[in-house]
């Protein structure tokens, strides 16, 4: 199925369709074929042109030839080694590695490239398997050289080249695709295509037109004050110095998401793996932040359980009775809240069942049963 069957469309398929047989040494109708293909339709963006390509070779700052000797070539800048067209799928994975690229965050103008070549195709590689087999080094700057991206020479000698794409996202998807690796266990650091294209693939290579364009979503910095604050607190030789540095190194690792409420942070503590101290550090953290912020938000734990039953009454009138819990703080009891809602027996009440927990947490005052809200006993202290 042809992606687009206008009149413009079809020259250029046919234009891009001529200049690539010719440059790949191809038959036309092979060519035609490719360029047609679902699986380079531009799954993430407009389809890159055969022309575009091929004059990217030449006329690129750093990769073009500017009309003598090629300077890149299957592995690399600088490499002898020819192209390798095989005439029926060279154009199309083109288009995927392309595509791939085009879901990275590229960096700005002012950040200098960090990515190599060599670990991004195959990176690529991976995320495109079983859709493409192999990504040789030179097609990944290829590619990226068509796309625009900044592209650095780091040692002006071997074959590799930096990519200015997000290294955070690259090795977010490196983790995803790798045999052997750590899974991600947080997404802020996925490349925003990521979900769309893994899910338009295997569409496209069943010979499904993908209708609805990905579009790059605006970044919007959402507020993460206690984030903010606590990586502050890195430089501290104290306990809250060293749970700040364990907490920054597990943002940027993807281990664990980031706290941008305290409460987050308490949540965070029960979701991965601590030293037996830790627990100290984020009650610690955490009180001071409640003493210095303004107007601190008090902390509202994970719940755990909860139901609202039927009551027949006590001969005022049917009613009913709800019970949740909730985490306690360290997480060896629970917050128990129960209502009562019973003609004449009504009654609201929360409490902690934890011995630990009533000795170094209590219930900010002023607020309703329903919306408790915890704060460590010392948070208040001078």
């Amino acid at each position: 199925m042809a992606p687009n069957n206008t009149n413009g469309a079809r020259r250029a398929f046919q234009q891009d369709a001529r200049a690539w047989s010719v440059f790949t040494d191809t038959n036309y109708t092979s060519a035609l074929r490719q360029i047609s293909s679902p699986l380079a339709q531009g799954l993430i963006g407009p389809r890159v042109s055969a022309r575009r390509l091929i004059s990217v070779l030449n006329d690129h700052e750093l990769i073009g030839a500017h009309g003598g000797a090629p300077r890149l070539s299957e592995r690399g800048i600088r490499s002898d080694s020819p192209w390798n067209f095989n005439g029926k799928t060279d154009y199309i994975e083109l288009a995927l590695v392309t595509d791939t690229l085009r879901m990275f965050t590229p960096t700005s103008g002012s950040d200098t490239p960090e990515v190599g070549s060599y670990s991004l195709k195959h990176t690529v590689e991976q995320f495109l398997s079983p859709h493409v087999s192999y990504v040789s080094n030179g097609r990944l700057i290829w590619a990226a050289a068509a796309l625009g991206l900044p592209i650095t020479d780091p040692d002006g000698a071997g074959p590799n080249l930096l990519i200015g794409v997000s290294d955070r996202e690259h090795d977010y998807l490196r983790r995803m695709v790798g045999s052997g690796q750590t899974r991600p266990q947080a997404n802020h650091y996925r490349p925003t295509g990521y979900e769309y294209l893994r899910t338009a693939l295997p569409q496209a290579a069943a010979g499904d037109l993908i209708a609805k364009r990905w579009v790059r979503p605006e970044m919007v910095a959402e507020p993460a004050p206690f984030h903010d604050w606590l990586i502050q607190q890195i430089d501290r030789d104290d306990i809250v110095g060293d749970l700040a540095g364990d907490y920054l190194a597990g943002v940027r690792e993807s281990g664990h998401r980031v706290a941008r409420t305290a409460d987050e942070l308490l949540a965070i503590f029960h979701e991965i793996s601590h030293s037996t101290g830790a627990y100290e550090a984020v009650v610690t953290s955490i009180a001071e932040w409640m003493r210095t912020e303004p107007a601190p938000a008090p902390i509202r734990t994970e719940p755990i359980d909860g139901a609202a039953h039927d009551h027949g009454g006590w001969g005022a009138g049917a009613g009913t009775v709800e019970r949740y819990e909730f985490m306690c703080p360290c997480g060896d009891g629970r917050i128990i809240e129960e209502h009562d809602n019973i003609p004449g027996f009504r009654e609201h009440d929360v409490w902690i069942d934890c011995d630990k927990c009533r000795e170094e947490w209590r219930f900010v005052e002023g607020r309703s049963v329903r919306g408790w809200g915890l704060e460590p006993v010392v948070a208040n202290v001078a």
